[in-house]
């Protein structure tokens, strides 16, 4: 199936030559009929040969419903541009083909229409007026087909200038992201919801849950019918109505998306590549609105690369939405003016989720900069995801991938993978050097300190821009890749040693041999230590090293005393049983002051194990 829009000004034959070509009016209402006239978005469809299906939206012509144009035009691919012979170009003929161009509709016909009503040299003035505003838009050189709806002139050639386009185009490309843009909702007694659309991205099967964005309301496809048959699969590229069970009518309307809820993401803002038309401007001052798939948002425009844009030009742009949008990497828009009912301008989304909007010259040119990087790359999926990492430094996998629209089998060149986040691997290796440098720095004002606390490695990190969110992940990286070292409760830099002077050796000497004098009763270990002259520093040190046990507040032990009390115990248990506290103290020949903390040292160590009031060693 191919599904082709019409465009063209209004009463220039357009719902006319679809059904002419369908045998079906595209016009549903009946004051549309009465009236001549397309107001709303109208349907039909036939087989163009036994390869290809036609599936036409008519869009109206006039320019007071152009919204209702916009929200058909927004998903389509391929155009049929209407133009009558006998009026030849006219405003709406231009604004449509503006549009359509914007939108980078690049595949299209055009239909010369009422041939009939006009002689060779005005039908030959149209083609060239047709040709000439063709010129140097998206639809330049497409085949012109001279054709009367009334007559059935030139309706083979008309078919045959459609099928070679949907050859040309081929099938809509399934990227396991399906996306309806609806753009009808309404209610069928004992049915419930339907809502139909243009599907891309993917495919929907019955009994698919599915979600309406904005707002997650949350349901289940209960049926698919696709040109009033009833289908269980439907492909992309395709005209769909979804019967939905478990959403409400007023939960889904024009303008919404049915989607998979966990591939995408809603959005209130926007960076984008607009480009702006000849003789408008675009500028943060006015009522502007922005026409994306088959929506229409309220906006406020901010250029990024200058105060004001004078068309012809382009440029980045932030756009701020009233209300939520559903887009990718790539969606085009349409921008008007509400006040001039203008169309001024439009182009690509490249950033769905931009960061806070830049302050200052300089800070516009770095993201003017970062989005024309985008542009460059837009149909190369694989490098917008390693842009959009690296602007960020770091993204959680699942809003990289509805963002962008991609789900690589593998990380881009360029980007690692750390739990469920993707980094950029020039910021983590920026972020693994700064906690490097913090430690060493923390070396140097510490010497004697073996290691550094973790509050120096997260800051650091923090500090140089590591988002919260990879913190750990970070820290484990840089670990596992050796570029720092856990030590204990602490970290280094894996190539800081403690080096003591030879005052400071002598220092630890004396306090060691001082605590060992009495080795289960020793002194208290400030006074110990200002007699020996070790510092505090150095104390912290022989504590890293295993040379000094500190027990409770101002009492510590070496190591070997330790060892020699715990042979001592074990030794007596083995003979006696089970020590109580009483007993290990006249083992050592100490007090309960000393005993009561080693006791309790020996269970942390896991060398002995409490019962009540006794022990046993393990």
């Amino acid at each position: 199936m191919h599904v082709i829009c019409t465009a063209g000004h209004v009463d220039h034959g357009k719902s006319s030559l679809v059904a002419a070509l369908t045998g079906m009016q595209p016009d549903r209402f009946a004051e549309e009929q009465r009236r001549g006239l397309t107001i709303d978005i109208g349907f039909a469809w036939f087989d163009l040969d036994d390869e290809h299906t036609i599936a036409f939206v008519d869009l109206p012509g006039h320019e007071r419903f152009i919204g209702n144009m916009l929200a058909g035009a927004g998903p389509i691919e391929i155009a049929l541009l209407v133009v009558a012979a006998n009026e030849g170009w006219m405003p709406q003929s231009r604004e449509h083909l503006q549009i359509l161009d914007l939108l980078g509709v690049r595949h299209g016909v055009v239909a010369l229409t009422k041939i009939d009503t006009v002689d060779d040299e005005l039908l030959e003035l149209a083609e060239i007026e047709v040709l000439e505003g063709l010129d140097g838009t998206s639809l330049a050189g497409a085949r012109i087909v001279r054709t009367s709806a009334r007559t059935g002139a030139g309706l083979d050639e008309l078919r045959d200038a459609l099928r070679q386009v949907c050859e040309r185009v081929g099938q809509a490309t399934d990227r396991g992201r399906p996306r309806l843009w609806i753009d009808r909702a309404f209610t069928i007694r004992g049915a419930g919801t339907v809502v139909t659309g243009t599907l891309g991205g993917g495919t929907l099967h019955v009994g698919d849950e599915l979600t309406v964005l904005p707002g997650d309301a949350r349901g289940r496809a209960r049926s698919l019918q696709s040109l009033d048959t009833d289908r269980d699969r439907v492909a992309p590229g395709s005209r769909v109505a979804v019967n939905l069970a478990g959403v409400e009518r007023n939960a889904a309307e024009r303008g919404k998306v049915l989607v998979r809820g966990a591939q995408w993401r809603s959005t209130h803002a926007f960076d984008a590549w607009v480009r702006v038309l000849p003789g408008q401007r675009l500028r943060h001052t006015g009522a502007w609105h922005a026409h994306i798939g088959s929506s229409d948002h309220v906006a406020r425009i901010w250029p990024l690369g200058a105060h004001h844009m004078e068309g012809p030009t382009e440029g980045p742009v932030r756009v701020e939405l009233r209300g939520a949008c559903v887009v990718e990497v790539g969606d085009p828009f349409v921008l008007r003016e509400v006040g001039r009912g203008a169309t001024v301008g439009g182009g690509p989304v490249l950033d769905p989720a931009p960061p806070r909007r830049p302050r200052g010259a300089v800070g516009r040119q770095r993201r003017a900069a970062q989005l024309r990087a985008r542009l460059d790359v837009l149909d190369d999926r694989d490098r917008l995801l390693a842009l959009h990492t690296a602007e960020r430094g770091a993204t959680a996998i699942a809003d990289a991938h509805a963002l962008v629209g991609v789900t690589p089998r593998r990380p881009p060149a360029g980007v690692a993978v750390l739990g469920d986040h993707y980094v950029a691997t020039g910021h983590l290796d920026e972020w693994a050097q700064a906690i490097r440098a913090a430690l060493a720095d923390h070396h140097r004002q510490h010497p004697l300190a073996r290691t550094a606390p973790r509050a120096v490695v997260d800051h650091a990190a923090l500090d140089s821009g590591c988002p919260d969110a990879v913190l750990d992940a970070v820290v484990a990286w840089s670990e596992h890749e050796g570029l720092i070292t856990r030590d204990g409760a602490g970290w280094r830099h894996p190539e800081h040693l403690v080096a003591l002077d030879a005052d400071q050796r002598h220092a630890r000497d004396a306090l060691l041999a001082a605590l060992d004098v009495a080795p289960f009763a020793p002194p208290a270990l400030q006074d110990a230590a200002a007699v020996a002259g070790a510092s505090r520093a150095l104390l912290g040190e022989m504590e890293s090293a295993g040379q000094l046990v500190r027990l409770a507040g101002d009492i510590a032990m070496t190591s070997a005393a330790v060892e020699r009390a715990a042979t001592l115990l074990r030794d007596t248990a083995a003979q006696e049983g089970p020590l109580t506290a009483s007993r290990a103290r006249q083992v050592l020949g100490t007090s309960r002051k000393f005993v009561l903390p080693l006791l309790e040292e020996l269970d942390r160590r896991g060398v002995t194990t409490r019962r009540g009031d006794t022990r046993t060693f393990t």
